[in-house]
C-alpha cells in the first residue's frame, strides 16, 4: 500500500547530545485525519519539519505519497500544504497581495492565481478582508490566512503544527470546521498538538509521542471506549467510618477507594457487570446508598495516564 505519509526509523539528533526523535515510525493512509499528540519538546515539530524538508534527519526515511522527501523534495513537496509552528505574516500586505506572491512561487498564471485566491479566502471565511491590511487581523484571522496560503495550490496532504495554539474558543471552532471541510474534500490531514480533547473533535486516529518515541497509537473510538467507565461515585446516607472503608476495600472487585465524608469514589475495571456486582455486595453488607453512578475518565485524563506510564517505563 502507498501511504500519504510514511516514516521509517526516523532519528534526529541536534548537536551531540539532544535526541529529538529516537526511531520514530508511523503511517498515515490517504484521506485520513490523524492527530500527533505529545507535550512540548516531544519531537512533534521536528517530525513536521523533516516531512516538509525544512531540516534533514540524522537517519531514517520520510515519504510523501511514496516519494522520499529528502532525496526528491521538489517532487514530494508538490503534494503538501503546511503550517509549521506559528508563522509570521507581513502586516503591511493584504491577503490578496500575500497570496498573489505565493501564486507566483507555485508557478500559477495571474488568472489561475486570482481564481485560487478567491476560492481559498472564501473557504477560510476571509473574502471580505481580501484587500485589508493583515496588521488589523486578529490571531484567529491570521491563522486562517496562513491556512489559505497552505491550500492555495490544492495540495493532497495538509500538515498542521499546533494550528489552534493561542486561539480563543471561537478561533478553535473555526479551525475545527476548516479541518472538517478539508476531510470532506478527501484531503489527508496530519495535525500536531498537545491537546487531546481538541484533536479528538476532528481526528479519527491519534499517535502519542513523548521523548522522541512513539509510545501509543489508537483510534479515537477505541480511546473513548477505554475511558468510558473507570470509577463509581457513591453517596451513602451516613458518613463512612474507617471500619466501613476497610470493609469496602476488602471487596475483591474494588481496586481502591477515595472517600470524603459520606461520599466514595470507587475505582474498578470499568465493566458494567462489575459495577452491578459491587452495588449488590455493598447492599448485602448493609450499606445504605442514596446515589450510585459510573463516571468517565475523560480524554485528557487518558492522555495524562499514557504520558505517566511512559515516564515510569520507557524513559
Amino acid at each position: 500500500m502507498e501511504y500519504a505519509i510514511q516514516i521509517e526509523d526516523l532519528v534526529k539528533i541536534y548537536g551531540r547530545k539532544v535526541t529529538a526523535l529516537d526511531g520514530v515510525s508511523l503511517t498515515i493512509e490517504k484521506g485520513d485525519v490523524v492527530g500527533y499528540l505529545g507535550p512540548n519538546g516531544a519531537g512533534k515539530t521536528t517530525t513536521m519539519k523533516i516531512l516538509t524538508n525544512l531540516i534533514r534527519p540524522t537517519s531514517g526515511r520520510a515519504y510523501i505519497n511514496g516519494v522520499n522527501v529528502n532525496e526528491r523534495p521538489r517532487e514530494a513537496l508538490q503534494y503538501i500544504g503546511a503550517l509549521i509552528e506559528v508563522p509570521g505574516v507581513y502586516d503591511y500586505l493584504t491577503p490578496h497581495e500575500l497570496l498573489t506572491y505565493f501564486g507566483k512561487v507555485y508557478g500559477m498564471s495571474s488568472k489561475q492565481a486570482n481564481q485560487r485566491i478567491d476560492e481559498s479566502l472564501e473557504l477560510v471565511n476571509l473574502s471580505d478582508w481580501a484587500r485589508e491590511k493583515i496588521g488589523s487581523f486578529s490571531t484567529g484571522m491570521e491563522r486562517r490566512l496562513v491556512i489559505a496560503k497552505a491550500i492555495l495550490h490544492k495540495p493532497e496532504i495538509l500538515i498542521l503544527d499546533e494550528p489552534v495554539l493561542g486561539l480563543d474558543p471561537r478561533g478553535m471552532k473555526d479551525i475545527r470546521q476548516l479541518i472538517g471541510q478539508f476531510h470532506d474534500q478527501g484531503m489527508t490531514v496530519f495535525i500536531s498538538s498537545h491537546l487531546l480533547g481538541e484533536v479528538a473533535e476532528v481526528c479519527k486516529r491519534v499517535i502519542f509521542l513523548d521523548g522522541g518515541k512513539v509510545i501509543a497509537s489508537d483510534s479515537i473510538e477505541n480511546i473513548r471506549n477505554r475511558t468510558e467507565r473507570r470509577a463509581i461515585n457513591a453517596r451513602f446516607l451516613n458518613p463512612l467510618s474507617r471500619e466501613d472503608i476497610d470493609r469496602m476495600q476488602a471487596i475483591e472487585l474494588i481496586d481502591n477507594i477515595e472517600t470524603v465524608g459520606s461520599t466514595a469514589r470507587i475505582h474498578f475495571d470499568g465493566k458494567p457487570d462489575t459495577s452491578a456486582q459491587i452495588l449488590s455486595k455493598l447492599v448485602s453488607q448493609g450499606f445504605a446508598i442514596s446515589s450510585y453512578h459510573m463516571e468517565s475518565m475523560g480524554l485528557e485524563d487518558f492522555y495524562l495516564s499514557v504520558m505517566g506510564d511512559n515516564e515510569k517505563g520507557v524513559r
